[in-house]
């Protein structure tokens, strides 16, 4: 089972390390700001402000598809950026809290400027 999903892991390779941390990044804030829509609409109805059931039932909704969006697009970029098994678990807590996936995608920042390493594009990326 473990050989079965090292080649799945590995065939995943779809991303230059760039293209794939500007995704991931990208869903990271976008994630984040789901989680800022959803609490303020969460606050707007406990201050009994007209219309704001439908403002938590849209939020919800709008949070619920940028939370799934985030976990694939860290599932889907983690191989390009070499990441490995407890990289990606920890991203997919994160992404269960509110502005943890922020967080997580400011560590792992910190972390690719402190140990560079030049990762190879995928086979074919560059041909026309």
């Amino acid at each position: 089972m473990r050989h079965k999903l090292a080649r799945i892991y590995n065939s995943m390779h779809w991303f230059s390390d760039a293209d794939a941390w500007m995704l991931f990044r990208l869903a990271a804030f976008t994630e984040a700001v789901g989680w800022t829509l959803l609490i303020s609409a969460i606050a707007a109805r406990k201050l009994g402000m007209p219309g704001a059931d439908i403002a938590v039932s849209m939020a919800g909704t709008v949070h619920g598809v940028f939370f799934l969006c985030f976990f694939a697009v860290l599932i889907v970029t983690a191989r390009s950026m070499e990441w490995g098994p407890w990289r990606v678990i920890g991203g997919l807590a994160a992404g269960n809290l509110p502005f943890a996936s922020v967080m997580f995608e400011r560590v792992m920042s910190y972390h690719r400027k402190k140990y560079p390493k030049r990762i190879l594009e995928p086979t074919g990326y560059f041909d026309e």
